[in-house]
C-alpha cells in the first residue's frame, strides 16, 4: 500500500487553529476525533462513499458527514435537482411550491407527521418541538434520554452546560434507555410537571421488552408529548425511521441529517394539534426555512430512497460488516472487549475498559490502523447507497488488522508503542 503523506492537512490544521475554536466547525469533525499520524482533517471531494482529503489520499468513508450522505457523496441525480433549482433561484421573497411538496411527502412517509416545519440542524427541530410541547401541555419540565443538540434547555442537563442559567438546567431531567422504570420514577417525582418526553428512538441494539410502547403508554397516563428525536435514526433504518420500523408512534418527530443527502435541512413533524401553535402565538420562523436548494435535493433523495431495494440493500451491506466484525473479534478471542453496537446501518465496535487501557485508548488503536487501511471511520459506521460488498470487504480487512493491533495493546498493557501519534480525545461523550 502506498504510503500516506499529510503535510498539507497538518499545516492547514495549524492555520485553523488560530482562526477557528477546535480547528473545525462541528466538534466530531475536528481533529480531536482523529487518531495516530494518519489524519486526513480536512477533506477536498468526494464521490459515491469515497473521499479524498486535500494530500490527495483516498478513504473509503464510514462517517458520511456524521450521517447526512443517505445517497452518496457527488450523485448526479441530487446534483441534478440541485442545478435546476440552482438555476431558478436560491431563496425569494416568497414560499415557494417546494415547501408544499416535501410536506405532503414528510406527511406521507413518516407515521406521525400531519404537519411540518423546516428548519436548519438537528438542535433546531428538537428545540422547537420541546417549544411546541410546553405551550401545548402548559408545562415547563423535559425527560430526555439520547443526545439533542447543542441548545440551552438540553445542554443544561449535561456536563457541557457552561453558560446556562441554573434555571434552565433544572428544567430538563434524563433517564435510561431500556428502563421504563427511571422514565417513571421521573413522572412520580415530578407530577403534572413534564412536558415532553423526547427520546433517540435506537440506541445500542434497540429498544427492549416493549420499551417504546411503555414510553408511549406512559406519556399518555401522564399527559406528557412524546418526541422521537430521529435526527439521526431517520432515513437510515428505514424510509419512515425508527417508527416506521418498530411500528410506535410519537406525538411529534424531529429529522434531519439524511434528508437531503448533505444539503442542510431539517424539520420538525407532528400532530396538527402541536404545530397548528405556530398559528396562534408559538413563534417558530427562520429566513432559510424555506431554502430551495435544500427543498429540492429532499425530494430527490426521498424519491431515491422509496425505490425498491433502497433500504434492503443497506440493510444487507450494513450487516455483512456488523456479521464479520463480530466474527473477527470472536475468532481472536475479543468478544468481551470489542462488543458490536447499534443497528447494522448505524453500528460499531464499543470497546471495554480494563486496568491500564480505556475505551478510548482502544479506540484510538484500532482507529489508527482502519485510516492507515484507507478506512475513514469514528468507530459507529454509517451507511449509505453507494457502499458496496467490495468497500465492506475491505473494511473488513482493515477491521483484522485493527484487532490485531489492538490485541498487542491489550499484551503490552499500553498503547505507546503502536500509536504513531495523538490519541482521540473527545469533546463530548455520549452515553
Amino acid at each position: 500500500m502506498k504510503k500516506k503523506s499529510f503535510g498539507t492537512s497538518e499545516a492547514l490544521l495549524r492555520r485553523a487553529l488560530k482562526v477557528t475554536p477546535v480547528g473545525a466547525q462541528t466538534f466530531s469533525k475536528s481533529h480531536r476525533y482523529l487518531s495516530g499520524s494518519a489524519r486526513p482533517c480536512f477533506i477536498d471531494k468526494g464521490k459515491g462513499a469515497r473521499v479524498w482529503d486535500v494530500d490527495g489520499n483516498e478513504f473509503i468513508d464510514f462517517i458520511l458527514g456524521l450521517g447526512p450522505i443517505t445517497v452518496g457523496y457527488n450523485d448526479p441525480e441530487v446534483n441534478a435537482a440541485i442545478t435546476a433549482q440552482l438555476a431558478k433561484g436560491i431563496t425569494f421573497s416568497q414560499s415557494t411550491a417546494l415547501e408544499v411538496e416535501l410536506a405532503e411527502k414528510l406527511a406521507e412517509i413518516i407515521p406521525s407527521a400531519e404537519m411540518a416545519r423546516f428548519v436548519k440542524n438537528g438542535g433546531d427541530a428538537t428545540s422547537a418541538a420541546i417549544r411546541l410541547a410546553r405551550a401545548g401541555t402548559g408545562r415547563d419540565m423535559v425527560a430526555v434520554c439520547g443526545y439533542h443538540g447543542m441548545h440551552d434547555w438540553y445542554v443544561g442537563a449535561t456536563p457541557l452546560n457552561a453558560g446556562v442559567p441554573e434555571s434552565v438546567k433544572a428544567l430538563t431531567k434524563t433517564f435510561e434507555y431500556n428502563k421504563i422504570d427511571t422514565l417513571d420514577k421521573l413522572f412520580a417525582q415530578y407530577p403534572n410537571q413534564i412536558a415532553a418526553v423526547i427520546l433517540e428512538p435506537c440506541q445500542g441494539d434497540g429498544p427492549e421488552n416493549g420499551f417504546l410502547e411503555a414510553v408511549r403508554a406512559s406519556c399518555e397516563k401522564h399527559g406528557a408529548v412524546l418526541i422521537f428525536d430521529e435526527v439521526v435514526s431517520g432515513f437510515r433504518v428505514a424510509l419512515g425511521g425508527a417508527q416506521e420500523y418498530y411500528e410506535v408512534t410519537p406525538d411529534m418527530t424531529t429529522i434531519g441529517k439524511g434528508m437531503a443527502n448533505g444539503m442542510p435541512i431539517s424539520a420538525v413533524v407532528g400532530k396538527r394539534e402541536l404545530l397548528d401553535q405556530i398559528n396562534d402565538g408559538v413563534f417558530i420562523s427562520t429566513t432559510f426555512g424555506g431554502e430551495c436548494l435544500s427543498l429540492a435535493a429532499a425530494l430527490k433523495t426521498i424519491e431515491i430512497l422509496s425505490r425498491p431495494d433502497a433500504f434492503d440493500k443497506i440493510w444487507r451491506v450494513s450487516s455483512k460488516l456488523r456479521d464479520g466484525a463480530v466474527e473477527l473479534a470472536a475468532t481472536k478471542g475479543l468478544a468481551d472487549i470489542a462488543k458490536m453496537w447499534g443497528l447494522p446501518p448505524h453500528a460499531g465496535f464499543m470497546f471495554s475498559e480494563t486496568d491500564a487501557l480505556s475505551p478510548t485508548d482502544l479506540l484510538s488503536v484500532f482507529q489508527q490502523r482502519l485510516l492507515l487501511e484507507g478506512i475513514l471511520s469514528l468507530g459507529i459506521n454509517n451507511f449509505c447507497l453507494a457502499h458496496d460488498e467490495k468497500d465492506v470487504d475491505i473494511h473488513l480487512a482493515a477491521i483484522d488488522k485493527a484487532l490485531n493491533d489492538v490485541a498487542k495493546a491489550l499484551d503490552a498493557n499500553s498503547i505507546d508503542s503502536i500509536l504513531q501519534g495523538p490519541p482521540i480525545n473527545p469533546i463530548f461523550k455520549r452515553n
